[in-house]
């Protein structure tokens, strides 16, 4: 009896874990989402095919990250936020992100980029 009451109380705890844990995950998604659009989609676009707004009237165009994320490991992708265009050779007209965004912020928006890559 005892042990059964135990074990409920286990899957009970280990299944709130789970759930607090998938809220936290979809938090951080809205909100990777959220700073994308507040930082990257006025010229990367909504969906990240480098047709923003903002991006009609650049020079070379900014990037569409269905293409440009092949290959590209975060540490490239931290560079590129960070230290923006020129720090690897890119358009200058990309902008630096370092002291504006934190750590956490760079890291979640990077996974959202992600998603644009095309498999």
């Amino acid at each position: 009896m005892v042990r059964k009451i135990i074990i409920k109380q286990v899957v009970l705890v280990a299944t709130s874990v789970l759930l607090i844990s998938l809220a936290a995950v979809s938090v951080r998604g809205q909100e990777a989402k959220q700073l994308y659009e507040a930082t990257c989609a006025a010229c990367h676009g909504a969906g990240g095919t480098g047709d923003g707004p903002a991006g009609q009237a650049l020079q070379p165009k900014p990037a569409d990250f269905a293409t440009a994320l092949k290959g590209k490991d975060e540490a490239y992708l931290t560079k590129v936020i960070t230290e923006g265009g020129t720090g690897v050779g890119k358009s200058p007209m990309m902008p630096a992100y370092q002291g504006v965004l934190s750590e956490e912020q760079i890291k979640s928006l990077i996974q959202h980029l992600k998603g644009f890559a095309s498999p």
